[in-house]
């Protein structure tokens, strides 16, 4: 089956202390129309920077798109003119952006901003997106919506603001829509009240959802498919249950050791050691080899490419083998 979206070796450059760095680095995935794919890694990993390419919302000198493909329903977006790309994005191709009181206008009511989005992407005129505006308010569980088409974004709390956020995106019924860290910043139950809506919302319009978060949590409730970001680079792709119980790359594990869980009592959290490299100054070979308790000689030689190690499993790593890798690695993180 041909997949709604299709990202294949999709590099981004900007501009760092004169010379041009890589941010994003020959990433390619797939996304099925009423799947949700989850993209994750460390705060800097290109996660938003992806969601950013894909939207066409990047500058064409810094950060640019160098490199690859961006295809829609096999249509290549990279061709397309600024014109035509504004009435692909919104419509067919919609975002949720991260905290959503910056993201709307804090000058226009919610209603406004609302409405501007029908009557840019459908022609409507404002007597009949009003209705319509208040309608999707409604959808996404905000009470008493005809009143509050008229509020002003600091009039809201964070739940209410990225529900607004929410109903914008999916205003003209996109096949694709990208969320980015959608529970950032909300409190537990809102969190989950948020993650149930856009369940909600993707089981009835089929929608297919990218999912950008570093919550493991969210991507257990949410996700079909993960891809690992890091350091620019996918470095494994997986069910989300094989994932979860065999993890191929170092990384993988170490994320997923860094997730709390229940246990004993003051019992302290593992961290990964070190820190994300600049993309500036990456190590020669494997990204993640300074911080990883495997790395040998031969992982500062060459990139590692994204290995099968089952048919819909793949990874980044010279050490694939999960018997080899366990057993040492408790050894090291002991």
């Amino acid at each position: 089956m041909m997949a709604l979206l299709s990202v294949n070796n999709l590099s981004v450059t900007l501009r760092s202390g004169g010379r041009d760095v890589t941010a994003l680095n020959q990433v390619s995935f797939d996304l099925h129309a009423g799947e949700t794919l989850a993209l994750v890694g460390e705060s800097g990993c290109g996660k938003s920077m992806t969601a950013l390419a894909i939207m066409g919302l990047l500058n064409s000198r810094s950060p640019r798109i160098s490199q690859g493909q961006i295809l829609f329903e096999g249509r290549d977006l990279m061709q397309l003119s600024n014109r035509q790309y504004q009435q692909v994005r919104g419509k067919d191709i919609a975002m949720i952006f991260q905290d959503a009181i910056s993201a709307l206008n804090p000058v226009k009511t919610i209603g406004d901003q609302l409405m501007e989005v029908l009557r840019l992407h459908l022609g409507l005129n404002r007597r009949d997106a009003f209705p319509r505006a208040v309608a999707l308010l409604e959808r996404v569980k905000i009470p008493d919506a005809a009143r509050r088409m008229g509020d002003y974004p600091h009039q809201l709390s964070g739940g209410m603001s990225q529900r607004v956020m929410i109903a914008m995106a999916i205003a003209c019924q996109p096949r694709v829509l990208i969320a980015d860290e959608p529970t950032t910043a909300l409190d537990v139950t809102i969190q989950a009240q948020i993650l149930q809506l856009l369940r909600d919302i993707q089981r009835e319009s089929g929608m297919a959802l990218l999912l950008i978060t570093h919550d493991l949590g969210v991507v257990a409730a949410m996700a079909q498919r993960v891809a690992v970001m890091y350091a620019g680079r996918i470095v494994e792709q997986a069910d989300v249950l094989a994932l979860f119980e065999q993890p191929g790359h170092p990384y993988t594990r170490g994320l997923l050791r860094s997730t709390p869980k229940s246990g004993q009592p003051g019992e302290r959290l593992y961290a990964i050691p070190g820190r994300v490299p600049p993309l500036a100054a990456l190590p020669s070979g494997c990204a993640f080899r300074n911080r990883c308790p495997l790395a040998c000689e031969a992982c500062s030689e060459r990139v590692p490419p994204l290995n099968a190690l089952a048919p819909d499993h793949r990874a980044a790593c010279l050490i694939t083998a999960p018997e080899n890798y366990t057993e040492e690695y408790h050894e090291h993180a002991s």
